[in-house]
């Protein structure tokens, strides 16, 4: 069983599901130097008030949003997979001055 730090209700009214394991790979791969209680606060700025968020349906079962934030002058995103079992945080990174093109071709969800 996954340790879980926090859950989160999204603007889209899911509740993310945020695993130790999933919180600790975003600050290895990505946020090095970012404090865990400070990626956390980020974390839940951007699923509560994100600046646009991308959906990708996978199968009928399972999909995929995207959440991208401006901050600082560049784009972070959250990526939550859906599920039966509930909505859990993926990973997120930054993306730099612009949202991926490969998510802006998704269906966005309006906030």
């Amino acid at each position: 069983m996954k340790k879980i730090v926090a859950v989160i209700t999204a603007i889209t009214g899911d509740r993310i599901i945020v695993s130790d394991e999933s919180l600790n790979h975003a600050i290895r791969e990505h946020f090095q130097v970012v404090p865990k209680d400070i990626l956390l606060e980020i974390l839940e700025r951007i699923l509560k008030d994100p600046t646009e968020v991308y959906c990708e349906e996978q199968s009928d079962s399972r999909s995929f949003n995207f959440f991208y934030r401006l901050e600082n002058r560049g784009f972070i995103v959250v990526v939550v997979k859906i599920m039966p079992e509930g909505a859990f945080m993926a990973t997120m990174y930054p993306t730099g001055k612009t949202p991926r093109n490969k998510h802006k071709i998704l269906k966005k969800v309006k906030l």
